[in-house]
């Protein structure tokens, strides 16, 4: 039990305990915009080691759920850069977990103007929670090909 309390190197990775925090989906970030409530949530969690985010999405596609933070706009990048300042604060250091939701998403928790992708279009089946419209049924995602050019 002591080791779990020293502190571990591994490469240019210093933390000062070997505790991790695994990634758990908060649905905070209104607007899906990281924020002071996080940055408190996270700050809180700063005895372990290491963090590790909940899911963030890095485009507007991507995000799915309601109230996920995302990683695409300069407003967010902000938001991540309090929430990690907070973080080192306590001592821990941060890792943002990427997350693209894919087809287990609806319309209604995505930016206007954006719609679910994922590699078919067969709609998955069950329901999932929106702000807007409460449970609804997955949307038919859009068929999205990664190409050299999509990146």
């Amino acid at each position: 039990m002591k080791q779990l309390f020293s502190s571990y190197t591994k490469g240019v990775l210093q933390l000062k305990n070997r505790v991790v925090m695994a990634p758990m989906t908060r649905s905070r970030a209104l607007n899906n915009l990281p924020n002071e409530l996080m940055a408190t949530y996270y700050k809180q969690r700063s005895g372990a080691g290491l963090i590790i985010t909940e899911g963030t999405s890095p485009s507007p596609e991507g995000l799915g759920y309601p109230r996920i933070p995302g990683i695409y706009s300069d407003a967010q990048v902000d938001g991540w850069k309090m929430v990690t300042k907070a973080v080192h604060e306590g001592g821990a250091k941060i890792f943002l977990q990427l997350m693209h939701t894919g087809r287990i998403a609806h319309i209604a928790n995505l930016p206007e103007g954006y719609h679910p992708v994922g590699i078919s279009d067969i709609k998955a089946a069950g329901e999932i929670f929106t702000d807007k419209e409460g449970m609804q049924e997955h949307a038919v995602p859009k068929v999205w090909i990664l190409t050299e050019s999509s990146i």
